[in-house]
């Protein structure tokens, strides 16, 4: 093989897992942190979206870009079946970063069965920032909430009656997750 064409692939292969988010700290994607250009990105989610076979006694764990803003957990929510079945209590705990958020429920899942996390649309950073979901929230299962589209209520209420925290820029009601339990 010439050295110039295994420069170029050594390149190639090398911006290919760039753009893939590697773990690096200046890197942007699922290992990095950082933010875009309108505001914090959200970064992970886990379970992600789509998952199946998750332990009825795990957590949820988002991280962010940035440290987010106190009161961001009141914009998290666990409903049992879709967005408009019931919530499911949870207990929050937030790294002393504020960049990581665990979401704990306070009874073990149900087995089999299908949950929602719902991340509210209208969360800021500490500094005021909206946060970003574009970005890495679809790549990791996440779906865009349009009020009525994903159910007639969120957990028994109407649409409508959501605060501000709630609602996207974008009109949504920010992305929901969901995830089959083992």
């Amino acid at each position: 093989m010439k050295t110039s064409t295994a420069i170029g692939l050594a390149l190639v292969l090398g911006s290919l897992t760039t753009g893939c988010g590697g773990t690096s700290n200046g890197m942007m994607g699922p290992g990095g942190v950082g933010a875009s250009a309108s505001g914090a990105t959200f970064m992970s989610v886990a379970p992600q979206g789509g998952a199946a076979g998750v332990s009825t006694s795990g957590v949820i764990t988002f991280r962010f870009g940035a440290a987010m803003g106190a009161g961001m957990e009141q914009f998290v929510d666990l409903h049992r079946g879709d967005l408009g079945g019931p919530t499911v209590p949870m207990n929050f705990a937030w790294s002393a970063d504020r960049t990581t958020l665990i979401c704990t429920p306070q009874a073990s899942l149900t087995s089999g069965t299908r949950y929602v996390v719902h991340l509210g649309g209208g969360m800021t950073t500490r500094a005021g920032q909206p946060l970003d979901y574009a970005q890495y929230g679809p790549m990791m299962g996440g779906q865009w909430i349009q009020g009525g589209m994903m159910g007639a209520s969120h957990g028994g209420s109407g649409w409508g009656m959501m605060g501000s925290g709630w609602q996207n820029s974008n009109g949504s009601y920010g992305m929901a997750f969901t995830f089959t339990t083992a």
